[in-house]
C-alpha cells in the first residue's frame, strides 16, 4: 500500500520538486498539493492522506497553525513542516501542536524519502542541522540550569559571610529574624552548592570568591 502525501507550500517549484522526487518510487504517491493552508484543509476533508509536508512560512496559514488544524481535525494524519530556516523555539512550537518532523528545503531525495519513511512508522524526523540545533540547545539550557543550581542567593551569602564569623545557627536566626530550622535549610544548600564540609573550606571559597 502506498503512503499518500499531501505537498503544502506557496511555490509551485517547490511541489513541482517534490513530486517529481517521490513519482517514480515505489511506497509513495503525492496525491494532493495546495498553495495554501486552506486549500489542504480543503481537500484533507474529502480525501485519505497519511502525510502533509508543509511548507513553515505561508500567506492565510502558517506551518505551524496548519500543523495544529490537520492533528485536531485528523489526529492520524502525521506533518513534516519544510523551512528555508530554522531556530530552536519554532521546532518547540511545532512540536506543541503535534508536529512529526522538521526538514529544511535544501535536503535531497534520500533524506526526504529517510524522513518520510521515519515518519510513517511512527517515530519523529529533524533534518540532521535541526537536530544538532536542539541537541546544542539543550546543552546550553542544561549548563545554565547547572549554573544556576550552584550560585548562591543574596540570602544565601549572607548566611554564608554570617557562619564565616563563627555564629551559630541560633545567633543567626535572631539576627536576620527567621527560624533556626530556615537557617539550617540554607546551611546544607551552601554546604552542597559550594562543595564543602567544614566551615574551614567554606570561608576558603568565600574568600576566593571575594564574598568575604
Amino acid at each position: 500500500m502506498k503512503l499518500k502525501i499531501l505537498v503544502v507550500d506557496d511555490h509551485q517549484i517547490l511541489i513541482d520538486g517534490i513530486t517529481a522526487m517521490l513519482q517514480d518510487l515505489p511506497g509513495y504517491e503525492v496525491v494532493g498539493k495546495a498553495l495554501d493552508g486552506i486549500s489542504a484543509l480543503k481537500f484533507l476533508e474529502s480525501n485519505s492522506v497519511d502525510i502533509v509536508i508543509t511548507d513553515l512560512y505561508m500567506p492565510k496559514m502558517t506551518g505551524i497553525e496548519l500543523t495544529h488544524s490537520v492533528k485536531k481535525a485528523f489526529p492520524n494524519t502525521k506533518v513534516i513542516a519544510l523551512s528555508v530556516s530554522y531556530d530552536v523555539s519554532i521546532v518547540h512550537d511545532l512540536m506543541d501542536v503535534g508536529i512529526s518532523g522538521f526538514i529544511l528545503k535544501t535536503i535531497g531525495r534520500d533524506e526526504l524519502i529517510e524522513a518520510i519513511t521515519t515518519i510513517s512508522s511512527g517515530k519523529l524526523y529533524f533534518s540532521r542541522e535541526v537536530s544538532n540545533e536542539i541537541l546544542r540547545s539543550l546543552s546550553n539550557k542544561n549548563n545554565d540550569e547547572a549554573e544556576e543550581n550552584y550560585r548562591l542567593t543574596d540570602r544565601e551569602i549572607e548566611i554564608l559571610r554570617l557562619i564565616s564569623q563563627e555564629l551559630s545557627n541560633g545567633e543567626i536566626a535572631e539576627k536576620l529574624f527567621i527560624s533556626e530550622r530556615t537557617v539550617e535549610t540554607h546551611r546544607k544548600n551552601i554546604y552542597r552548592k559550594t562543595n564543602t564540609k567544614t566551615i574551614v573550606g567554606l570561608i576558603k571559597y568565600a574568600v576566593e570568591q571575594k564574598l568575604i
